[in-house]
């Protein structure tokens, strides 16, 4: 079965949580969210009740040239108001919004990689557009999602450039 998949226009979006430099092959988002879940109880004006899973990629990266060794910025992180006060320990980042396209993962976290590969190796290549990494990929979780549930579903973000038409 094939995710669902939409492309949006996103608006900037304010986020405070906690990031880290690391890798795909020491990716610590477990560990992360361990340490910021808790810490949520803290950030006043909320923009809404989803969480949010970051990625800050280097701008030059290319599909061709990830690697499991390759250093990004990792957050878990709220929505929050213009002017929210940031609880000490915790840091922002300004989503700048723009053209993405979501996909509907359901399943374990785990099993993401079927819709990874699905949108990157089938969807992507026809689609007329192009990864723009000069913005953050990110996940999207509903306030009850529990990682441990069969049925969870996450709403994944990958940013997007039009690809110029052949001349």
């Amino acid at each position: 079965m094939n995710p669902d998949i939409s492309i949006l226009s996103l608006t900037p979006t304010t986020l405070i949580g906690l990031s880290e430099t690391t890798s795909l092959a020491g990716a610590g988002t477990p560990a992360l969210w361990r340490n910021f879940g808790p810490r949520i109880q803290e950030i006043d004006q909320r923009a809404d009740d989803w969480r949010y899973s970051l990625r800050v990629y280097p701008a030059d990266l290319s599909l061709a040239r990830l690697t499991p060794d390759t250093e990004y910025r990792e957050w878990a992180a709220v929505a929050v108001e213009e002017g929210a006060a940031v609880p000490d320990g915790l840091e922002t980042h300004d989503l700048a919004g723009g053209l993405y396209v979501r996909c509907l993962h359901k399943g374990l976290p785990g099993e993401i990689g079927n819709t990874v590969n699905y949108l990157f190796g089938q969807w992507l290549p026809t689609s007329g557009y192009d990864v723009d990494n000069s913005r953050p990929h990110f996940e999207r979780m509903a306030p009850d999602y529990r990682p441990d549930d069969p049925d969870a579903q996450e709403e994944m973000y990958v940013p997007l450039k039009v690809l110029p038409l052949d001349a």
